[in-house]
């Protein structure tokens, strides 16, 4: 009894892995930037802190974003010139 499994569930195991790999991202953002940014925690955060931590977020979906562009162009160039 080996079926391929529909294409539905197809789509929805690939949304689930994306929602997984989004999730380990903001896991990973919040753990780099916390202990980049926060020194000591308080009952509020100074405006130097919030800035950090704005910053190192914004860097880091910047180069996230950057890294899957190159790999996904490095893939696309990978299987482009096997077909030559």
């Amino acid at each position: 009894m080996d079926r391929e499994p529909s294409p539905e569930l197809q789509q929805f195991l690939a949304r689930e892995s994306q929602i997984a790999q989004v999730q380990q991202m903001i896991s990973t953002l919040s753990d780099v930037c916390w202990d980049k940014c926060i020194s000591s925690p308080g009952s509020y955060m100074s405006s130097k802190e919030t800035a950090c931590l704005e910053n190192c977020a914004k860097r880091f979906v910047e180069t996230t974003q950057f890294i899957l562009q190159r790999a996904s162009h490095k893939a696309s160039e990978a299987s482009g010139s096997s077909f030559m």
